[in-house]
């Protein structure tokens, strides 16, 4: 029996991640794979404001519970058959994703708005750093391309026509 190809995806509630879970859904649904929807948090990461009251580690989990309830109903709806598994964690989210076991591609959303801005987190820069497996990009629908032309649009199946080895 071939092995399902683990397309794993960070989550967190971000538009770029919600495109980053709808483009790792639908490969995982061409490849006939599996998704594994990975959400952690850190409470050090972003430190509440001084007046607000700080929540506990029960608040962070059941929050971040709710996020991947609702982001895998989303991806039910659209891939009805995708197998998904998730996974919740209170670590770092570069130590959660760069230690994913047995993914076959890592997706992460960018929130850079044009190349070279800048923007693309330490979360994304920790994961390219230090792969655990190859790593695709995805930015937010409706930003420009590069050439400043149509929104870009990310898929490996390109690549694959041409021969290109997807690092």
């Amino acid at each position: 029996m071939r092995k399902r190809d683990v397309i794993a995806v960070g989550l967190d509630s971000s538009p770029a991640s919600g495109a980053a879970l709808l483009w790792a859904a639908e490969e995982a649904s061409r490849r006939g794979g599996v998704l594994f929807v990975v959400h952690s948090w850190n409470r050090h990461l972003h430190p509440p404001a001084p007046y607000a009251p700080v929540p506990g580690p029960e608040e962070d989990h059941e929050a971040g519970r709710e996020l991947l309830e609702r982001s895998v109903a989303v991806v039910r709806a659209r891939f009805p058959r995708l197998p998904v598994r998730t996974a919740l964690s209170g670590r770092r989210p570069e130590q959660a994703l760069t230690e994913v076991a047995g993914a076959d591609l890592l997706v992460l959303g960018s929130a850079a708005q044009r190349p070279g801005d800048g923007r693309l987190g330490a979360v994304l820069l920790a994961c390219l750093r230090w792969p655990p497996c190859p790593v695709a990009v995805v930015g937010t629908p409706g930003r420009l391309s590069p050439s400043g032309g149509a929104p870009a649009r990310g898929s490996l199946t390109p690549a694959r026509r041409r021969r290109i080895r997807v690092h």
